[in-house]
Order: C-alpha cells, then structure tokens, then sequence
C-alpha cells in the first residue's frame, strides 16, 4: 500500500449533515455490513462519523475483517487488561494498538491510523469487538490448496462463480494468471464465510445488533458475505452499505451504496506487474 496516510481523526461531534447518506435503516439492522476502499482516508472518516452516530443511539457490537477469528481468545484477554491500562492513564491510542496487536492486525499491511479510530471508539463507549476474518496464513492455505475451502453458499450457482472471479480478476487488475483465478475465488469464499458465521456468533452470544466493517468485495449482496447470512441467520434484517468512489458506481449490487471521491494514489496496478502470491490484493482491490 501507499506510503504513510493521513491520520484520521476522531469524529467524537458528529453533525448532522455528517450522517445524512447514513440509511435510516442502518439504525434498526441487526447485522450491518459497511464497506470500503482500502486506502480511501474520506471512506474512513465517514465511516466513523456513521459509527459515533450509531453507537450514539444503540449499543452494538464492532466486527473487523481486519482482525483474525482465531485471535478472538487474545483479543478478549486484551480487553479484559484494558481497564487496569485505562485506570493507570495509559493513552488510549496505545490501548487500541495493544487491543489490535492481540487480535493479529498486520501493521505493515493495513494502514493502522484508518482502523485505530474504531478500535478507540470501542474502547471509549465499552463496545465489544469481533476478530471476524481467516488469517492470512489461513486464506493462503486455501489459495495454494493446502487447506480445503468453505463449501459454497446455500443455491450457489455457475453465474455467481463467474461473477466472484471476474471480481478477482478486475481487482487484480487483469494480471493474474488464469490458474490462479479459482484458488483465490475459493480463498475469498471461505473469508466471507468465516466473517459471517463471526458476526452471526458474536448476535448470538451478545444479543446485540452487529456492525461488519470490511472490503466492498466482501459486502456484496450477490456475492459475498450475505449470501452465507441468508442460511446462517435467515430472520435477520440485514443491510449492507459499498462505500464506492465515483466511478466505480457498477461495482456490483448492494443494498445501499455512498459515494465518495476517489482516493489520490499510485496505480496500484504497478505492483501486480511482479508475481503475486494468491490471496493478495491491491489496496483498491476486495
């Protein structure tokens, strides 16, 4: 990913014309997907205006695909060490870091001063937060056949297979080798079937409404995590919202879509001109 970001700030006043494309049904989901482009610093802060509107009105539970599902025993540890770190005046920034580094974020290739401010923001309003995703380590496996992947979801058809590749292909830029297509198809199904049966647990063990925040590839109605939702919680009201830069308006179906300007960035197709291990991806990708 591009060089250093600019940090996001904290959004702790949230106006109100702030949250104005926040659907109003974002507010009654039980299980809300929110998307993003990477390595877009304004997706990001408007995401975190939406979520201290959000958690301003109902309590939630946080879920990241950014952190991984088999660190969720650590990351609850770290949360339970967090109130003596608050009560020694520990900076809350070093509290998020230390909550994230339990849960396995990967500092080198996500952007950390994007997700921190959420991490924050639990920390602040007492949220719990979810670890929702395969690790990479994982999502190698099954990209490089080592490991099998999720079976695919509930009337899952040759269409549906074709429209995840051509999305593997377009955010790989077209330069991937053919064969590596179906591998990294099977990688990004199985991620989105562990970070729905994540969210599903984490309504069943908490009672409590749950915001996914992750990949537009990942929130796809067609495609991604909702097509798993709709055996694993079949009575849910589920909303997911493709945080799209403009442009990229027919990236695939949502259920609600926001628009912002596109991110200044390097063609990250320029990276992909070297060989690229399957399950990786451009900022911009899934």
């Amino acid at each position: 990913m591009p060089g250093a970001p600019p940090e996001v700030p904290r959004a702790d006043a949230t106006p109100a014309d702030a949250v104005a494309n926040l659907p109003a049904a974002a507010f009654d989901a039980d299980l809300l997907l929110i998307g993003e482009v990477h390595d877009n610093a304004a997706q990001h802060r408007m995401r975190l205006r939406w979520l201290e509107a959000l958690t301003a009105r109902r309590r939630v539970v946080i879920a990241l695909e950014q952190l991984d599902a088999a660190q969720q025993g650590a990351l609850d540890r770290a949360r339970s060490d967090d109130a003596a770190a608050a009560a020694r005046g520990e900076p809350l920034g070093q509290r998020a870091r230390r909550i994230a580094e339990a849960a396995g974020f990967d500092f080198r290739g996500w952007h950390w001063d994007y997700y921190r401010p959420v991490i924050e923001l639990a920390l602040r309003r007492d949220l719990p937060l979810v670890a929702a995703n395969l690790s990479r380590a994982e999502t190698m496996a099954v990209a490089r056949g080592r490991a099998s992947p999720e079976p695919p979801p509930a009337g899952w058809s040759a269409d549906d297979q074709r429209a995840l590749e051509d999305s593997i292909r377009a955010g790989h830029c077209g330069m991937l080798p053919e064969s590596t297509i179906a591998p990294m198809a099977a990688a990004q199904r199985s991620r989105d079937a562990r970070l729905a049966r994540s969210i599903v647990d984490a309504r069943a063990r908490t009672g409590l409404p749950v915001v996914l925040l992750a990949g537009n590839g990942h929130v796809r109605r067609d495609i991604g995590v909702p097509r798993y939702l709709a055996s694993l919680a079949p009575g849910a009201r589920v909303l997911g919202i493709g945080l799209l830069e403009a442009g990229q308006e027919g990236a695939g179906p949502f259920d609600e879509v926001a628009v912002t300007a596109a991110a200044a960035r390097e063609d990250p197709c320029r990276g992909l001109r070297k060989p690229v291990p399957p399950g990786s991806s451009t900022p911009a990708a899934q």
